[in-house]
């Protein structure tokens, strides 16, 4: 464990309006520090108990999962780290591919915290890193929840893609209140005004402050995607492959990756079940917070037994992907 590093003035701030997002839903600040992959890795620790790994998207950091930390920490020892890039975390880009790049910090992170084996939630990019742990760490993967995956399908969205291109893409990735706030609107939630709206938008937008963010942002985004889409997709061979009980959790109209790819997933992985958020987009945790913890605890806690879920995924085994 690494020491309590002096953070400069853009980190204090950052960890000023986390501070006040985990207030929101009365916890104090509980972290620290550890090396991983050759980078400086900052996370959440809460609670004790079976250990509960919260893995974020690409946007923001940790603290995005502060309602879910409530819960789970209750009967859990729930972890939640900054992705290299994000939060408090080192700005260092990834590397291609992408899945061995992640692979290895979260590996690495893993060992430094001497978790043994631990059930993960995922979101996004986090849920993608979650579904590569299963194919190649299988032995430490208990249950995974994986909400709107990346990894699953060619669908990016363009403004992604725009990143790649020479001088727009530097004005695509740099901090940008009014393209923060479309984004918000128009891929993570419906509710743009949920109660903790404004907190969590502070937030969201501190990260991208951070010194080296922007270059490493675009840096990861061409590891990431072209303009063919996205570069890193999981086969039918591989999620075939994976005997983890696993729940997808998608919102009803995600615009990122759309709830296609989550019958995909559901059809091809033979423990799994999926559930459809209604009215829902990206984020479905952040303005629906109530749901996803109720599906999240009940999959952890409850019955996933192989033959539960595998009804429940050759049930939509019809279903095609657009």
């Amino acid at each position: 464990m690494t020491e309590y590093p002096e953070l400069d003035d853009t980190q204090r701030q950052i960890m000023g309006s986390m501070s006040v997002l985990l207030k929101r839903a009365g916890l104090e600040y509980r972290g620290n520090f550890v090396e991983a992959a050759g980078r400086r890795i900052h996370y959440l620790d809460y609670g004790e108990g079976p250990p509960v790994i919260l893995l974020h998207g690409g946007g923001a950091g940790s603290a995005i999962w502060f309602r879910q930390i409530e819960v789970l920490a209750k009967s859990h020892r729930v972890i939640v780290p900054d992705h290299p890039l994000f939060g408090l975390s080192s700005q260092i880009a990834y590397e291609a591919p992408f899945v061995d790049s992640t692979a290895k910090y979260i590996t690495e992170f893993m060992d430094a915290l001497d978790l043994v084996n631990v059930d993960v939630v995922g979101l996004s990019l986090g849920a993608q890193i979650a579904l590569t742990m299963a194919l190649r760490e299988p032995l430490r993967i208990n249950k995974l929840v994986v909400i709107g995956s990346s990894g699953l399908g060619k669908q990016f969205p363009l403004i992604y893609k725009l990143s790649n291109v020479p001088v727009l893409g530097r004005l695509v990735v740099r901090p940008n209140r009014w393209g923060q706030d479309n984004y918000f609107k128009t891929m993570e939630v419906v509710d743009t005004e949920f109660t903790d709206a404004e907190a969590y938008k502070q937030y969201a937008y501190d990260v991208t402050l951070t010194e080296g963010h922007a270059k490493g942002m675009r840096t990861s985004i061409s590891v990431l995607t072209d303009f063919g889409g996205q570069k890193s997709i999981f086969s039918d061979e591989e999620l075939l492959s994976i005997r983890q009980p696993v729940l997808a959790v998608w919102g009803e109209f995600d615009p990122l990756f759309p709830v296609e790819h989550g019958y995909r997933l559901a059809r091809l992985v033979r423990n799994s079940s999926l559930h459809v958020i209604d009215n829902a987009r990206h984020v479905p945790l952040l303005d629906n917070p109530e749901i996803v913890n109720d599906l999240i605890v009940g999959f952890i806690d409850g019955d996933s037994s192989p033959t539960s879920y595998r009804l429940a995924a050759e049930s939509i085994a019809d279903l095609k992907v657009g």
